[in-house]
């Protein structure tokens, strides 16, 4: 079952570039671990929303989404596990920007074969119009929380690639 993990956002604004830097730490522990990284699972990094967006996640069972959110009253670097019927619109569904959600409803009724499970994580991020590289310290803080909710959101799919005599092993 092809899994596609994909950091969102802008890497050269500030705290947008929060869901790469995410999702490179999960990439990262993946390289880093003896069991290296499932076939069915694969990293991408985009700027895209909407139709755009919807288009990059045809063909996979499962994604998992990362990237920032600005809430009312939010706290700088809280990490958030959601689902497509939490997230806010924050503009108005059209042919030029489609809400994720209208998206997703379009491609299912035109037969794109689109992902049955869609897992969002989220870092609240306070700067995500400040032109530069750097994230904030309390969304840099948080990166270690989020890359290990994308972990944890992964799971269902690492038991499915490791045999019971890894798993009898401790992999």
């Amino acid at each position: 079952m092809p899994v596609l993990v994909l950091g969102l956002g802008n890497p050269i604004l500030g705290d947008d570039g929060v869901g790469w830097r995410v999702v490179e730490e999960v990439e990262r522990r993946f390289q880093s671990s003896e069991t290296g990284l499932p076939k069915s699972v694969e990293f991408d990094y985009v700027s895209l929303g909407g139709l755009a967006l919807m288009e990059r996640l045809i063909g996979y069972d499962r994604a998992i989404l990362v990237d920032a959110i600005q809430t009312p009253g939010g706290r700088p670097g809280a990490v958030y596990r959601l689902a497509l019927d939490d997230l806010p619109t924050a503009h108005a569904d059209s042919a030029h920007d489609a809400s994720l959600k209208a998206a997703l409803e379009l491609g299912r009724r035109l037969g794109a074969a689109l992902p049955a499970e869609l897992a969002i994580v989220a870092v609240e991020a306070p700067r995500v119009f400040d032109l530069g590289q750097t994230l904030s310290p309390e969304v840099e803080a948080s990166v270690p929380a989020a890359a290990q909710a994308v972990l944890a959101a992964l799971a269902p799919t690492l038991r499915e690639v490791i045999s019971p005599c890894d798993q009898f092993m401790g992999l």
